[in-house]
């Protein structure tokens, strides 16, 4: 058997449980108020950004999991900036710049208060390799996360689902017989509580956003959860790789046809080219999560070094497919 669940509790879905009911509660009640300074106008529809209240109910019982002190306090502190900036975005729309320079503060705080990235798996043999740049590491994997889940919130419900898969992943990684860690698993059954509930909501057609706070915060919870007990950032990477891919390609084509690289539009990233070909935000769910769902089996039973080829051939067929479809636009 590949999955070692000895370490799984009755408590432990209790926890989930009681997560997805609490976060589905509170978005009925929220939602009911119609609180109009949640509300997205431009949509023509009440829709609201609530990612904060994703951000409070899986930040605030993460605190009493985290077993060193510091670490718990950088996530709060980190989760505190995140939805304070993030409701700024929401209403002014930071520039680039700013969005930037923010998310660099969030990580730094992060950081300083532990979250590193001290020894990764060897991928050429057993143990790990010890690092001495960890905190910058720590940093730099931070903010790839927060990105790819903000570049994700681009089409009801992708970047809800691709974070609960994610969390499933490293979930059933954290059962493994090499590994057994329950702090990640607890971790992670927090978050899929919470966002199968917020899920319901945001799924096609959607009645609530993440908004800026809630994908900045479902990236650094994530980042975060793939940090603790030794790293699994390759793992988290594979499952991430569609948007982290994504954003690298359309940065290099945007200074490829010369145009500036930090502006936005709405014909780039790959949700929106499948959204120019007509392809439904119900589609769009099921074919990119569906090949994210793909990427987290390859997560979870290869070897690392069996990852990182499965990476480099994924980033291959991607960035080439991108490449032709872009021409042919």
């Amino acid at each position: 058997m590949i999955f070692d669940t000895n370490i799984i509790t009755p408590l432990h879905f209790i926890l989930l449980l009681g997560v997805f009911v609490g976060m589905y509660t509170l978005l009925q009640l929220v939602i009911k108020k119609h609180p109009i300074s949640f509300r997205v106008y431009s949509t023509g529809k009440p829709i609201y950004y609530i990612g904060w209240l994703l951000a409070i109910l899986i930040a605030t019982p993460a605190f009493f999991i985290l077993h060193n002190i510091n670490l718990a306090w950088g996530l709060i502190g980190s989760t505190i900036m995140i939805i304070l900036i993030g409701r700024l975005d929401e209403d002014r729309k930071l520039s680039v710049k700013k969005q930037l320079f923010w998310q660099s503060s969030i990580a730094l705080w992060a950081v300083y208060f532990g979250w590193a990235i001290p020894y990764i798996s060897n991928p050429f043999g057993s143990g790990v390799i010890m690092l001495s740049v960890g905190g910058v590491l720590g940093f730099v994997w931070l903010l790839i996360c927060m990105n790819a889940m903000n570049f994700l919130d681009g089409t009801d419900g992708l970047a809800t689902g691709v974070g609960i898969i994610a969390f499933i992943v490293l979930a059933c990684i954290s059962i493994l017989p090499a590994t057994q860690d329950v702090q990640t698993l607890v971790l992670s059954f927090i978050a899929i509580g919470a966002l199968l509930a917020f899920f319901l909501w945001n799924a096609p057609p959607a009645r609530v956003y993440l908004g800026t706070s809630g994908s900045w915060f479902l990236g650094l919870f994530l980042g975060m959860t793939a940090m603790i007990g030794g790293g699994k950032m390759a793992t988290a990477f594979i499952v991430l790789a569609i948007p982290v891919f994504d954003a690298l390609f359309v940065v290099l084509y945007r200074l490829a046809t010369k145009k500036n690289p930090t502006k936005g539009d709405r014909v780039s990233h790959i949700h929106h080219r499948l959204q120019l070909a007509g392809v439904s935000p119900w589609g769009i769910l099921l074919l990119l999560g569906g090949i994210t769902a793909l990427l987290g089996v390859v997560a979870v039973i290869a070897p690392t070094n069996s990852k990182i080829i499965a990476i480099c051939i994924f980033a291959l067929v991607f960035l080439t497919s991108r490449a032709l479809t872009m021409r042919r636009a």
